[in-house]
C-alpha cells in the first residue's frame, strides 16, 4: 500500500489535480520523445519502458495478482485484493501516470510516476525542500523475472524523466517488509528519511528520497 493511494478521498475532494509545472514538463518530453506507440525506450535486447495503455490492463492486473500472491505467501500484507485494484490502476492510465517494462512483448514491470504525496510525508525531514519533487509508487516486477535487474532499469528511467522535467529530488517510500525494495534503493544512491504509518497495515513505511543533480555534474 503505498502513499499516494491514503489521500485519494483527499484528492478527489479537491478535483483531483496535481499535475503541476514540473510534471507537465515531464508529460511533455515522454510525447515529444516518443513515437506513436508510446515508446520511451528500447534496448538491444527488444526491452523497453513506455507509457501503459488501456489495453494492458488485464496484463497489469495479472502481474499484481502474481506479486501480492508471492507478498503473501512470504508473510507480508504490503499490497491485497483492495490494494492496488483496478479501479486505482484504471485511475493511474487514465492520468497517464503508468508506466510498464515490457520485454518480448510481455509486461515484466511496472511504476507510477506523478507529484502525489501522502499528508505523512509533510512530517518527514527531507534533506531537498526546493523546488519539485516526483514522486514513485507501485513498483512492481512480476515475480517469475525478478533479479533481473528490471527495477533498476525502472528507477533509472524515473530519474532520466525527473532530470529532465526539472525535479530537484525522487520521494518514495516502501514497506518495512519488503526486503529486497529496502536493500534496493540505498544500492542506487536513496537516502532514508524517516517512517510513515497508513492505516491497516501491521509494519510501517521507511521513506526514501534522492536529490537530483544535472549529468553535467
Amino acid at each position: 500500500m503505498e502513499a499516494d493511494e491514503r489521500s485519494r478521498l483527499h484528492r478527489q475532494a479537491n478535483g483531483g489535480s496535481f499535475l503541476l509545472a514540473g510534471y507537465g514538463r515531464l508529460l511533455y518530453r515522454i510525447y515529444i520523445g516518443s513515437n506513436a506507440d508510446g515508446k520511451a525506450g528500447m534496448d538491444m535486447s527488444g526491452s523497453k519502458i513506455r507509457k501503459a495503455r488501456r489495453a494492458d490492463i488485464g496484463e497489469i492486473m495479472a502481474l499484481i495478482a502474481k506479486c501480492v500472491q508471492v507478498m503473501q505467501d512470504g508473510g507480508s500484507d504490503q499490497w491485497d485484493d483492495k490494494y492496488p485494484n483496478r479501479e486505482i490502476i484504471t485511475q493511474d492510465l487514465d492520468k497517464g501516470t503508468l508506466f510498464v517494462y515490457e520485454e518480448q512483448a510481455a509486461i515484466s514491470g511496472i511504476m507510477v510516476l506523478d507529484e502525489d504525496q501522502a499528508e505523512q510525508y509533510e512530517a518527514i525531514r527531507w534533506s531537498q525542500e526546493q523546488g519539485a519533487h516526483l514522486i514513485m509508487h507501485r513498483l512492481a516486477v512480476h515475480p517469475e523475472v525478478q533479479g533481473k535487474g528490471i527495477a533498476r532499469k525502472l528507477v533509472a528511467f524515473a530519474e532520466e524523466l525527473a532530470r529532465s522535467g526539472g525535479y530537484s529530488s525522487i520521494r518514495l517510500d516502501t514497506y518495512a517488509k519488503n526486503t529486497r525494495a529496502l536493500a534496493l534503493y540505498p544500492s542506487l544512491g536513496y537516502e532514508r528519511r524517516g517512517e510513515v504509518d497508513f492505516p491497516g497495515r501491521t509494519a510501517n513505511f521507511p521513506v526514501f528520497e534522492k536529490v537530483l543533480t544535472s549529468e553535467a555534474e
